[in-house]
Protein backbone atom coordinates (compact mmCIF):
# COMPACT_ATOMS: atom_id res chain seq x y z
CA UNK A 1 0.00 0.00 0.00
CA UNK A 2 1.33 3.42 -0.94
CA UNK A 3 2.18 5.88 1.80
CA UNK A 4 2.12 9.64 1.09
CA UNK A 5 5.08 11.24 2.87
CA UNK A 6 5.99 14.82 1.77
CA UNK A 7 9.17 15.21 3.83
CA UNK A 8 12.51 16.78 3.03
CA UNK A 9 15.40 14.30 2.68
CA UNK A 10 19.17 14.34 2.25
CA UNK A 11 20.41 12.88 -1.04
CA UNK A 12 23.84 11.86 -2.27
CA UNK A 13 24.23 12.20 -6.02
CA UNK A 14 26.55 10.42 -8.42
CA UNK A 15 29.81 12.34 -8.92
CA UNK A 16 29.39 12.60 -12.69
CA UNK A 17 25.60 12.97 -13.02
CA UNK A 18 22.65 14.49 -11.16
CA UNK A 19 21.13 11.07 -10.46
CA UNK A 20 20.66 10.09 -6.81
CA UNK A 21 22.59 7.08 -5.47
CA UNK A 22 21.39 7.07 -1.85
CA UNK A 23 19.19 9.13 0.45
CA UNK A 24 18.61 9.53 4.17
CA UNK A 25 15.09 9.70 5.57
CA UNK A 26 14.21 9.72 9.27
CA UNK A 27 17.77 8.79 10.19
CA UNK A 28 17.99 5.76 7.91
CA UNK A 29 20.04 5.59 4.71
CA UNK A 30 18.54 3.90 1.65
CA UNK A 31 20.76 2.64 -1.17
CA UNK A 32 19.17 3.17 -4.58
CA UNK A 33 19.39 -0.08 -6.55
CA UNK A 34 17.53 1.18 -9.64
CA UNK A 35 16.05 4.33 -11.09
CA UNK A 36 12.72 3.23 -12.55
CA UNK A 37 11.70 6.58 -14.06
CA UNK A 38 12.86 10.18 -14.35
CA UNK A 39 10.93 13.23 -15.53
CA UNK A 40 11.15 17.00 -15.35
CA UNK A 41 8.16 18.93 -13.96
CA UNK A 42 7.90 22.54 -15.08
CA UNK A 43 4.13 22.82 -14.79
CA UNK A 44 1.98 25.16 -12.75
CA UNK A 45 0.38 22.67 -10.38
CA UNK A 46 -2.97 23.83 -9.04
CA UNK A 47 -2.40 27.54 -9.68
CA UNK A 48 -5.42 29.34 -11.10
CA UNK A 49 -5.11 30.44 -14.71
CA UNK A 50 -4.77 34.13 -13.78
CA UNK A 51 -1.66 33.38 -11.65
CA UNK A 52 0.23 31.39 -14.26
CA UNK A 53 3.38 33.25 -15.28
CA UNK A 54 6.82 32.01 -16.31
CA UNK A 55 8.17 32.73 -12.81
CA UNK A 56 5.42 30.72 -11.02
CA UNK A 57 6.28 27.46 -12.76
CA UNK A 58 7.62 24.50 -10.85
CA UNK A 59 11.22 23.47 -11.36
CA UNK A 60 11.53 19.84 -10.29
CA UNK A 61 13.37 16.73 -11.42
CA UNK A 62 11.29 13.74 -10.28
CA UNK A 63 12.60 10.19 -9.81
CA UNK A 64 10.90 6.89 -9.11
CA UNK A 65 13.54 4.72 -7.44
CA UNK A 66 13.79 1.26 -5.92
CA UNK A 67 16.03 0.57 -2.94
CA UNK A 68 18.05 -2.57 -2.29
CA UNK A 69 15.13 -4.12 -0.34
CA UNK A 70 12.62 -3.61 -3.16
CA UNK A 71 10.76 -0.63 -1.71
CA UNK A 72 9.75 1.96 -4.33
CA UNK A 73 10.04 5.66 -3.54
CA UNK A 74 9.13 8.81 -5.40
CA UNK A 75 11.58 11.62 -4.74
CA UNK A 76 12.22 14.94 -6.41
CA UNK A 77 14.79 17.69 -6.53
CA UNK A 78 13.27 21.16 -6.26
CA UNK A 79 15.67 23.49 -8.01
CA UNK A 80 13.50 26.61 -8.32
CA UNK A 81 15.93 28.37 -5.97
CA UNK A 82 19.36 27.69 -7.46
CA UNK A 83 21.04 28.77 -4.20
CA UNK A 84 19.06 26.31 -2.05
CA UNK A 85 18.20 23.11 -3.89
CA UNK A 86 16.08 20.73 -1.80
CA UNK A 87 15.16 17.07 -2.15
CA UNK A 88 11.75 15.74 -1.13
CA UNK A 89 10.28 12.29 -0.59
CA UNK A 90 6.65 12.18 -1.69
CA UNK A 91 5.69 8.50 -1.72
CA UNK A 92 6.79 5.12 -0.37
CA UNK A 93 5.46 1.76 -1.63
CA UNK A 94 6.67 -1.36 0.24
CA UNK A 95 7.76 -4.37 -1.82
CA UNK A 96 5.15 -6.95 -2.81
CA UNK A 97 5.34 -9.90 -0.45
Amino acid sequence: MEEFVSEQIEVEQAPTSPEPVRFTWRGRTYEIAAILACRVDTGFGDLPQRSRRWYTRRHRRCYTVKDSEGTVFEIYLDYADRQKRTWWLTMRRPPDR
